[in-house]
This record gives C-alpha cells, structure tokens and sequence, in this order.
C-alpha cells in the first residue's frame, strides 16, 4: 500500500490571512492521499522568551516567524512544501533548490511596499540591503515549481518585478463555505423597507471607513441603516448607523450581519483581495468596493455590484444611493454575485484545484 504524500504547508494567522488558513484548515481534502503538516506562522508567542527581549516589535514578530518555520521544517522531509506566506522562504535558497516548492500568495513585497504606511511595510532605508533582499525574493518565486497567486494583480508583479515565470503561474483565488457564507436572509428581507448596509474593516482607515462616514452625513437617500464591524475605537452620534467590536472570523454573529444585510460597502484605500468582500457575494449581496489592488478581480463592474476609483467619494455615494433607492437591482446584482461565488470561490474547489496541480508535477 502506498504511503500518503506528506505536504508541509506554511500559513499566517496574521489579519486577512488568517480567514484563509481556517479555510483551509476546514476544507482540506482526505481523499487525494495527501497527509498535511501545519506550520502556522503566529508573529508572535505570548510569554515567551524572544518577546521579551528589548528589540523593536518588527524584529521580534520576524524572529518569532523564522523560529515557527525552522520548527516546522525540522519534522520533514515532505514531499512538497506550499508557502502561504511570501517571506517564508526567502533567505532558504537551498531548501527551495532541494525540495519541491510551492507558493500561494495575494500580494508581492513590492505591491506591500507601493501602499506605504497603510500595512505598515518599507523597503529598507539603505539600498544594499534592500538590493539583497530583493534578489532573495526573485529566487523564491523563481525556484518554485508552480506559484498560485489570488488575482492578476498579484501575478502580474511577481513576473515583472521578481523574474517568476508566467508558464508556472496559476491564479487560484481563495475561496469561502459557500454553506455558512449563503443567502439565508432571503425570506427575512422579504418586505423590507429599509436597506442594510454592511461595512467589515478591521483597519478602519485603510478600508476607508471614514469615507462611509462622510457619506452617511452628507447623503439625502432615505431608508438605510449602517452596521460597521471594525475593531478600532470609533462612534457615531447617528442613530441610524451600529458599530460591533470583536467580532472575529466566521463570527455566528458577524454570519448573522451578512444574512440580514441588503448591500455590501468597502471604499478600501489598500487592499490585496477582498475575503470579506467575497463573504459577502456567496451571502448574495451586491457589493460596493474600490478598484485596488486585487479587488478588480472579485466584482463583475455593473453585475454583481459597483467598482468605484480610488478615493472617489462621490461615485461610491453615487452607487450606494442607487442600490438603496433600488431594492430590485440589488436583489438582482446579489443573485448575480451568489451564482458568481459558486463558479469561482468554493473553497473546497479551489483548495483541491491547488493540490492537484501539485500532485501532478511532482
């Protein structure tokens, strides 16, 4: 009988990405004789030793995820490592040259480093260390054997600015349980008078909250209520608008808010993808969000909702006020984004589809 192949697969709990570990977690096939090994990249251990040595948070949450992956590593050999955190590897040419490798990815350094202070990610301040850190990364993408990217956005910059070749590049975006993320609010919504919106950015800054805000103060479309789940310390005088702290990923109470919610709003200033907007979608709701980054790849602009321009308050308040005078054209454009969701984000489907790929080349 033959063994089961061993895969270590590195993922991050670290803000978005830990929705798509859990996913991955909860999907992962048991009938393709894969046996998974999780090595999970927290940044950070409380307690523990190295945190609370008296160096910068940065150096330690890098230390801290360097020690996870050697731990992890030290129980192989496997027989294919997927990298679900682009720094993984980076300074581990040899194992990358040795074994079979694989990444996933929703963004590249360089794209963190164009948005600036919005995550928080520079380019070193002296040129030679940035130099080597670049040629570092261009040998990660450049020795896997097949790279997944989320969005083109994303691939398009790991071929132009890392050397990684198009022939091995496969967009695979993440995906969601279309049964817990599904359009169960459909019998609740029947007659209703008023249009729920839903905002969900835990920076509330750089998913432009504000902008919502504003909105919400300048707008004469009568007939809405605003919920907004962020974790950042804000409030609003206006009776009409609801703010929720601390509801984490695939919250049952943050479910609840979609299935209840009659348009989805995200004027992001920074984004690499959007899982809250595709939460969103298989919940059956038309959605409004910023063409950035990766996001140009999760709406059908006029079908499943509305892309707007960057920082383009006006067009973002033009298509909300439309979508709340419209009750049919939303109804409409969420089915549209329920049946869209089905095709491209079922997380089961796509998580197989990555493996098999690997399977395949080995």
């Amino acid at each position: 009988m033959n063994r089961p192949l061993r895969f270590a697969i590195i993922m991050s709990t670290e803000v978005g990405l830990r929705t798509h570990y859990l996913n991955w977690r909860s999907h992962f096939p048991t009938d393709l004789g894969i046996e998974p090994h999780w090595i999970v990249v927290d940044y950070w251990k409380e307690g523990g030793r190295l945190e609370r040595l008296p160096l910068p948070t940065g150096v330690k949450s890098r230390l801290r995820a360097q020690i996870e992956i050697d731990e992890g590593l030290s129980q192989g050999p496997f027989d294919a490592t997927l990298i679900g955190v682009h720094s993984a590897l980076a300074s581990r040419a040899n194992y990358l040259r040795k074994n079979p490798c694989y990444m996933t990815f929703d963004v590249t350094p360089k794209q963190l480093h164009d948005f600036g202070d919005f995550y928080g990610k520079y380019p070193s301040r002296i040129s030679a260390i940035e130099d080597m850190k670049h040629r570092r990364r261009a040998v990660s993408y450049r020795e896997c054997r097949l790279l997944f990217p989320w969005s083109r956005w994303a691939c398009e910059s790991a071929v132009a600015d890392y050397g990684a070749s198009a022939d091995r590049m496969r967009i695979v975006p993440p995906g969601v349980d279309l049964g817990v993320w599904s359009p169960e609010g459909k019998n609740v919504k029947a007659g209703k008078r008023i249009c729920d919106i839903l905002f969900v950015g835990g920076d509330f800054e750089r998913k432009g909250g504000h902008m919502l805000l504003e909105w919400a103060r300048s707008t004469s479309a009568k007939g809405w209520r605003l919920h907004i789940v962020t974790r950042d310390d804000i409030h609003s005088s206006d009776e009409r608008i609801t703010i929720y702290h601390n509801l984490s990923s695939n919250d049952p109470e943050l479910i609840k808010l979609y299935h209840h919610a009659d348009v989805f709003a995200l004027p992001t200033l920074a984004d690499c993808y959007s899982i809250a907007g595709i939460e969103a979608m298989a919940a059956g709701l038309p959605c409004i969000i910023s063409a950035v980054g990766g996001t140009t790849d999760v709406i059908r602009d006029g079908q499943t909702g509305y892309l707007v321009p960057l920082r383009d308050g006006r067009v973002f308040g033009e298509k909300l006020d439309e979508l709340i005078a419209d009750p049919r054209k939303r109804r409409a454009m969420g089915e549209a984004a329920r049946i869209d969701a089905e095709v491209r984000y079922d997380a089961s489907k796509n998580i197989r589809k990555i493996l098999i790929a690997i399977k395949e080349s080995l």
